[in-house]
C-alpha cells in the first residue's frame, strides 16, 4: 500500500508516454466529494480504489501500476475522429423538470458545454454587470462558442483555472472543431463513454445499504466514515448502530471535550441524522459544544454560503445549540450580513416598483454592512444600501426569537431585548 503523492509519482512516470493528455493530480484528489461516493478515484476508463489505515488513504501500488499501462495502451490516432455533438444550455426550470436521476447522470458532453457556457456569462458580466440583459451569452456564433467568445479565451481561462479535466483528463488539448461541427479522437471518446458506465455503476453499488440492502438516494447521504473508509448504511441502520445526540452536552465548553474523552463517532450526527458523526462541533464565537457531526455536515455549516445555510431549518437549530447563542438571541458573526440581506431582499425595492430585488454584499465595515440592490425588472437601476451594526443586531434578534418559537426548543433562556424597533426599508 502506497501513499497518494507517492501513487502520483508512480503514474506520472509510467504514463509519459501515453496518448491520452491525463492529469496524474486526480490521484491526490482524497478530499474529493467522489470518493464519498464511491471509494474510487478513476482515471481514464481505469477505476481505483482507495484503502484507509490509521485514518490515512493508500492506494495499491499494483493496480496503480497496472492502470497506467493500461492507459499508455490505449492508442488515440487523432486522424480518426468522431463528431462531438454538445447539448445547448437549458433553462434552470427544465432541469428542475427532469426526473433527478436522468438530470444528475454523468455526461462529459454536458460538461464540456456547461464550461463554455459558463465562460459566455462570466465574460458578459465582466463587461456589462452580473444583472445585464439575459440571453446574449447564450448565443451560439459561427466558431460553435457562444457570447461572443474566442477559442482563445476560453481555452486560456479554463486552463488557468484547471478546471478542465474529466475522468483525469483533459478533453480541450484533443477538441478541435471543423465544418462547423466539434471533434475528438474516436478512441478517447469511447474512453470517455466507458467512464460515464463506470461512475454510474460505482455510484449505484455504493448506493445499497451495507446492513439490510436498501437503496438509497443517488448522491447517497447514507455514506459513513469509518476508520477504514466510508460504508454505505440507511438511517435506520445507523440509528441502530449509532447513539443519538439528546443534547447533554449544551453549555459544555470545547475545550472540556478531552479531558471528558467522549467520542464523536459513537454519535448520530446531529445535523443530516443519517451518518457517523466525526468530530464535536462548536460555536467559534462562545466556545460552546453544538453537538457531533459527520464530516461532510461540518465542512458544509463551517464553510458553506451563510445566506443558503440559514435557510435550512436544521441548520438555524444546531447553531442554536449553542446555549449563549440561544440566551441572546444572535448568530455567530459571520451570519449576521446573511440575516439584513435576507430583510432587505424581502422588504426594499426600488421606488414603486413590486419585484423584489438581488442583493449583494458588497463589503463589511466596522459600523456595519454595505449592499448592492438590482432591480430585475429595471435592469440599468443599481443602488447602495448600509445596515447598521445596531441595526444588523435587531434583525438577528428578530431572526433567533422568531426562529425559536418556530421550533419550540425544550431549553430557552431569554435574552436582551432589541432596544428599538428594526428600521422600515423602502
Amino acid at each position: 500500500m502506497i501513499s497518494p503523492n507517492l501513487a502520483c509519482s508512480i503514474f506520472t512516470d509510467a504514463t509519459r508516454s501515453a496518448s491520452i493528455p491525463l492529469q496524474p493530480e486526480a490521484l491526490l484528489r482524497t478530499k474529493s466529494h467522489i470518493l464519498r461516493w464511491h471509494g474510487h478515484i478513476i482515471v481514464g476508463d481505469v477505476a481505483l480504489r482507495l484503502y484507509k489505515h490509521k485514518n490515512l488513504w493508500k492506494y495499491d501500488e499494483r493496480a496503480v501500476r497496472q492502470a497506467a499501462q493500461a492507459l499508455v495502451n490505449v492508442d488515440v490516432d487523432p486522424g480518426d475522429l468522431v463528431e462531438v455533438v454538445l447539448p445547448v444550455q437549458r433553462q434552470h426550470e427544465e432541469r428542475l423538470a427532469e426526473d433527478a436521476e436522468t438530470r444528475d447522470r454523468m455526461d462529459w458532453r454536458g460538461w464540456i458545454s456547461s464550461w463554455m457556457y459558463d465562460e459566455a456569462f462570466r465574460k458578459q458580466s465582466a463587461e456589462d454587470g452580473p444583472f445585464s440583459e439575459p440571453g446574449e451569452w447564450r448565443r451560439i456564433g459561427e466558431n460553435g462558442l457562444p457570447g461572443g467568445l474566442t477559442w482563445t479565451e476560453f481555452v486560456s481561462t479554463r486552463t488557468a483555472q484547471c478546471t478542465c479535466t474529466i475522468a483525469g483528463t483533459r478533453p480541450l488539448e484533443l477538441l478541435t472543431r471543423s465544418e462547423g461541427r466539434w471533434w475528438l479522437p474516436r478512441a478517447y471518446a469511447e474512453v470517455l463513454d466507458r467512464w460515464e458506465q463506470m461512475e454510474e455503476k460505482l455510484i449505484d453499488r455504493a448506493r445499497v445499504c451495507s446492513r439490510c440492502g436498501a437503496r438509497g438516494p443517488r448522491w447517497s447521504g447514507w455514506r459513513t466514515p469509518t476508520s477504514t473508509g466510508y460504508v454505505t448504511m440507511c438511517p435506520p441502520c445507523s440509528g441502530a448502530e449509532f447513539i443519538a445526540y439528546t443534547g447533554h452536552l449544551r453549555g459544555v465548553p470545547y475545550g472540556q471535550m478531552r479531558a471528558r474523552k467522549l467520542r464523536a463517532d459513537d454519535y448520530l450526527c446531529r445535523l443530516c441524522q443519517s451518518s457517523r458523526a466525526s468530530v464535536w462541533d462548536h460555536c467559534h464565537d462562545h466556545d460552546l459544544v453544538r453537538g457531533p457531526v459527520c464530516a461532510s455536515c461540518n465542512t458544509f455549516e463551517g464553510k458553506g454560503i451563510p445566506e443558503y445555510l440559514l435557510q435550512r431549518e436544521e441548520v438555524v437549530a444546531h447553531l442554536l445549540e449553542c446555549t449563549r447563542c440561544r440566551g441572546e438571541r444572535t448568530l455567530p458573526s459571520r451570519f449576521h450580513a446573511a440575516v439584513a440581506q435576507a430583510y432587505l431582499e424581502a422588504e426594499a425595492r426600488h421606488a414603486s416598483c413590486p419585484v423584489q430585488p438581488r442583493v449583494r454584499l458588497r463589503n463589511m465595515t466596522e459600523t456595519g454592512h454595505i449592499f448592492d440592490l438590482y432591480c430585475d425588472r429595471h435592469w440599468t437601476k443599481k443602488w447602495k444600501e448600509e445596515v447598521s451594526a445596531a441595526e444588523a443586531f435587531e434583525l438577528v434578534y428578530a431572526f433567533v426569537d422568531q426562529a425559536l418559537m418556530a421550533g419550540r426548543p425544550e431549553t430557552d433562556v431569554p435574552g436582551p431585548r432589541a432596544t428599538s424597533d428594526t428600521p422600515a426599508r423602502t
